[in-house]
This record gives C-alpha cells, sequence and structure tokens, in this order.
C-alpha cells in the first residue's frame, strides 16, 4: 500500500540527528523551555522572517493561544472558514465565542471579500485559514478595524504577494506533524508575532498564565499549558535543517502530476495568481470521491478526503449568522481528494498513483472545475 503519508521513512531523514541532539537534551536540567527551545524559535524565527517564534505542544493550542491573547471571550463572534479541519474553529468553541462561518473562493481558499458583511458588534476578531498550501486574499481585509489571527497551518512556506504566508495577520501559526511541510513525529505547533506585547502575553499564556511559582494571587492571565518540551523541540529543529528538500520534492510531486493529469482533463485545485503554494496538499475534483478512494485502495493507494466537512451544517459547532448556501463548500466537500505528496514517496510509487488514477477515473469525473 502507498500510504498517503509514510510515517515510517521519517526515520530515515531524521533519526540519527535527532538521536544525537537528545542526548544534549537529557545532559538539560530544564524540562520545559530549555536551550533547544530557544535555539528551535530562533531558527524559526529566522526562517519565517518574523520577530517572535513561540513553540507550543499544537496546532490546535496556538489557535487558542492567539485567541486568548486578544481577549476573545464567551458571547463574542469570530469570523472563521466554513471548510477546513476542525481543529481549526474547535478553539472559538472551547472559548465560549461563536463562529461565524464564511465560504471558500473556487481556490479552496477562504473567501475574505464576503467577511465585511458579517461584522455586527459582537465581532472581535477574524481567524484566517489558508488550505491546500495556498493563503487567502489578505488584501481584501485591509480596511477591516479588527484584529486578524491566521492560521497558517497549511500555508507556511507559501508566500502571499511575495511574502511569506506566516508573516500576515497580528499572529498566525504553525503545525508541526508527519503530514505538514515541516513533518515530526506525532504534533507540534507555534505562534508567531511581530508585536513584542503580544509575545509577552503569549508566554505566559502558554504556561497556564502565569510564569513563576512566586507568582502568588497575582496571576496576570487566563492560561493552558502549552510550554515546549525540549524533546519535541528537537524534532523541529532537526526537521527545519531539511526544509529545501522537503520543498523540492513535494514541487516535482506536484509537476509530476499536474503534466499527465491536464492531458486527462481531470480538474485539479487552482493556486490563485496572488499565492506561491507551498505544495502542502495535491487536491483534484472527482465526482464521487469516497467511491474514488476506495477504487484507488483497492490498487493500492491511499488517498484521503480533505476535506468533508460543512461546519455551518455541524449542529455541535453552533455558528451564527450562517449564510443560507455556502456553494464551494458543497463543491469542495463533494468533490476534492488528496493524493499523497509526501517528499519521502519514490518515483516509482507516484508513477503507480498516476496509473491508478488512469484506471479510476471516469467521464464523469472530467472538466467538473
Amino acid at each position: 500500500m502507498i500510504k498517503y503519508t509514510p510515517c515510517s521513512r521519517m526515520q530515515n531523514t531524521l533519526g540519527k540527528d535527532y538521536l544525537k541532539l537528545m542526548t544534549e537534551v537529557f545532559q538539560d536540567d530544564r524540562q520545559f523551555e530549555g536551550d533547544i527551545c530557544i535555539r528551535t524559535e530562533n531558527a524559526l524565527s529566522k526562517m519565517f522572517g518574523v520577530k517572535h517564534s513561540l513553540l507550543t505542544v499544537s496546532g490546535t493550542i496556538a489557535i487558542i493561544e492567539m485567541l486568548i491573547a486578544i481577549g476573545v471571550k464567551a458571547g463574542d463572534e469570530v469570523l472563521t472558514i466554513n471548510y477546513s479541519c476542525p481543529a481549526t474553529v474547535m478553539p472559538i468553541k472551547l472559548l465560549g465565542a461563536n463562529p461565524v462561518f464564511i465560504d471558500l473562493d473556487r481556490f479552496g481558499q477562504m473567501d475574505l471579500a464576503s467577511c465585511k458583511e458579517k461584522i455586527t458588534q459582537r465581532t472581535s476578531a477574524i481567524l484566517v485559514t489558508g488550505l491546500y498550501g495556498d493563503t487567502p486574499d489578505f488584501d481584501q481585509l485591509i480596511d477591516i478595524d479588527l484584529p486578524i489571527l491566521h492560521d497558517s497551518a497549511q500555508s507556511a512556506l507559501g508566500t502571499y504577494k511575495g511574502q511569506e504566508s506566516v508573516r500576515h495577520g497580528i499572529m498566525s501559526i504553525a503545525s508541526f506533524s508527519t503530514n505538514k511541510n515541516l513533518p515530526i513525529w506525532g504534533t507540534y505547533g507555534a505562534v508567531f508575532t511581530d508585536d513584542a506585547e503580544l509575545a509577552h502575553k503569549l508566554s505566559y499564556i502558554r504556561k497556564n498564565g502565569y510564569y513563576s511559582r512566586d507568582a502568588g494571587t497575582n496571576i496576570p492571565y487566563i492560561g493552558i499549558n502549552g510550554q515546549p518540551t525540549p524533546d519535541k523541540c528537537a524534532q523541529v529543529f532537526v526537521t527545519l535543517q531539511h526544509k529545501d528538500w522537503y520543498q523540492q520534492r513535494r514541487a516535482e510531486i506536484t509537476d509530476y502530476y499536474d503534466k499527465n493529469f491536464k492531458e486527462l482533463g481531470i480538474s485539479v485545485r487552482p493556486s490563485p495568481d496572488y499565492s506561491d503554494t507551498s505544495h502542502h496538499k495535491y487536491c483534484m475534483f472527482v465526482n464521487n470521491k469516497q467511491k474514488f478512494r476506495d477504487t484507488m485502495e483497492a490498487q493500492g493507494v491511499e488517498a484521503q478526503l480533505h476535506y468533508t466537512y460543512n461546519f455551518a451544517k455541524t449542529p455541535v459547532l453552533g455558528g451564527v449568522n450562517n449564510s443560507p448556501e455556502y456553494p464551494w463548500t458543497e463543491f469542495y466537500s463533494r468533490h476534492a481528494i488528496s493524493l499523497p505528496n509526501s517528499p519521502w514517496h519514490t518515483d516509482g510509487e507516484i508513477e503507480h498513483v498516476v496509473e491508478s488514477v488512469k484506471r479510476t477515473i471516469k467521464s464523469e469525473d472530467l472538466h467538473l472545475l
């Protein structure tokens, strides 16, 4: 089986350097925020061109920390995407705020042009999410006087109008996991900002709201247990060293897929002109993606349904001020499917994926977009 993400192969790339670095970690008496944590945060700041990088235990926790830092509270409204990994919107609900869902555009990006009509007196922030490796059109928010937060878990290492994706918004987050552009085993996250005051708050928030047991009754913030630990930071530090190879390999796979599928009339997700994609996911469109996935699996290929969600129609998420229709959400949830594109896939495996698509594709799957 050609796995969507062949996790076991990470050892070949990261294992030796990681184990060597762990020898240093075990010699550091600091269980949290040790030397390797500081080195990793500095490396992230340099890589992304931001002033402050604060590691935390997952991308989801990173979003929660951003929301806490700007004071989002119960009853507030936060504009957010209607279609993504549910981890994008869950933090809003956990804080007692109400998500206001925004549809996609044809590029699979959050349609920021429609945000203004959704703003009310209760709106406290806009949580922008980029999908599949691209970034939404941030210029649509220039005249909106609200905190702009950026979930760049999928768009990190891509650019918006020539500038690194994570640099957009007053804060942004990255996620590190097996299927991300900066992969590690398990999951981790980071918050980025150029604002020193926000960075100061975040440093407390990720430590349950206080910095020392001497605080007594002077705990300044509500917080969460999101402190970075050296063992995980070591994984992130090692994977950063392979960033250029990851990106080159993903781009090679994308080019190979594009060349073969264009000849067949298969519709693939387009990237907007303003965005230079990070190639996080390779998304194509088929008529019945569940059936297509099952047929591909029978041929030894694991494709994934990114995604099947429509948050506005999901009772547990309880959005407010919902639109009557979310046409691009419906399109993507019915037709979008992702093919294997990790840096560890071999040329032979990618060729097998293409041949399997050719055997599986039907006339009703063509020219959907």
